[in-house]
């Protein structure tokens, strides 16, 4: 297929989905202009508008809608066409979006990107860390690492491994010089919690809630107060003893982690390639 065409298309749908050309022009690594120029080309090849234009919003118009749905078409076929031709080379390339829980930016996947840039050279990755439920169609999103159970059925979700949540407080802190022998134990202190997170314990109510948990682990670190952090991603403040693991007898509180994809079927080869080389170095955090 004519690559001036797909990257056209490209343009025009990401305009669309995103809703704003200079969103497009960042996620295709292009200037508004470069952008504004493919849209314009391509109605001036269809001969009809695909936009409706003011100063404040862009919208399909008719033909426009026609238009989106067949790129969406010819764009499904391009990717499986790039897919095949991977498989026959047995060499992934090409970009790929993840994204991922802020805390993991904190080093659980640096193993597996090493591991993946060092063997696919052709492969280039996009990092999007956050928290917050998103869209991962209208993203254009690969791969989504995510917690939980996955609630929506027309996405495809594996599930990679379960780890635990377990009470840490600052070495610093008093709390951790006390003797704590069960959660009743805690009741006046200060308990940080992170939104997403909700608990059957005998916890205290949160004095502190964040939507990040990185800053959950940075107000811990910082002796603000004690809360339940990711075993995995704070495994570095334990060894080196900025944090102290209370009730190190108790297992925690046990979670799922999910990689989850915009697809049902047809899961590209380099995308089931990074999953699993994901899975397997989370298998041995």
């Amino acid at each position: 297929m004519n690559p001036k065409m797909i990257r056209s298309m490209k343009a025009f749908t990401r305009t669309v989905e995103l809703k704003s050309m200079s969103a497009a022009a960042s996620e295709l690594h292009m200037t508004v202009s470069a952008v504004s120029q493919q849209l314009r080309k391509l109605e001036k090849d269809n001969g009809l508008a695909l936009f409706h234009r003011n100063t404040r919003v862009m919208t399909l118009t008719e033909a426009g809608e026609v238009f989106y749905q067949s790129c969406l078409d010819i764009l499904s076929i391009a990717a499986k066409n790039q897919e095949r031709m991977e498989q026959l080379t047995q060499t992934p390339a090409g970009v790929m979006k993840i994204m991922a829980p802020v805390g993991f930016g904190g080093g659980l996947l640096s193993e597996p990107l090493r591991q993946l840039t060092e063997q696919f050279p052709d492969m280039q990755f996009k990092l999007s860390m956050t928290d917050e439920p998103i869209d991962l169609v209208t993203a254009g999103v690969d791969l989504a690492i995510r917690i939980g159970p996955l609630p929506d059925s027309s996405l495809y979700s594996h599930h990679l491994i379960n780890w635990h949540l377990v009470p840490c407080v600052a070495s610093t802190h008093e709390l951790a010089k006390r003797r704590v022998s069960s959660l009743e134990d805690l009741q006046a202190e200060t308990f940080i919690a992170h939104f997403s997170n909700t608990y059957d314990l005998p916890l205290p109510a949160p004095r502190i809630q964040v939507d990040n948990m990185q800053t959950t682990v940075q107000l811990t670190c910082d002796g603000v107060g004690f809360a339940l952090l990711p075993e995995p991603e704070v495994k570095p403040q334990l060894q080196n003893g900025e944090l102290v693991r209370l009730l190190p007898d108790w297992e925690g509180v046990e979670y799922g982690v999910y990689a989850v994809l915009p697809v049902k079927e047809s899961i590209p080869a380099k995308t089931r390639l990074v999953m699993n080389v994901i899975e397997d170095w989370f298998k041995q955090v």
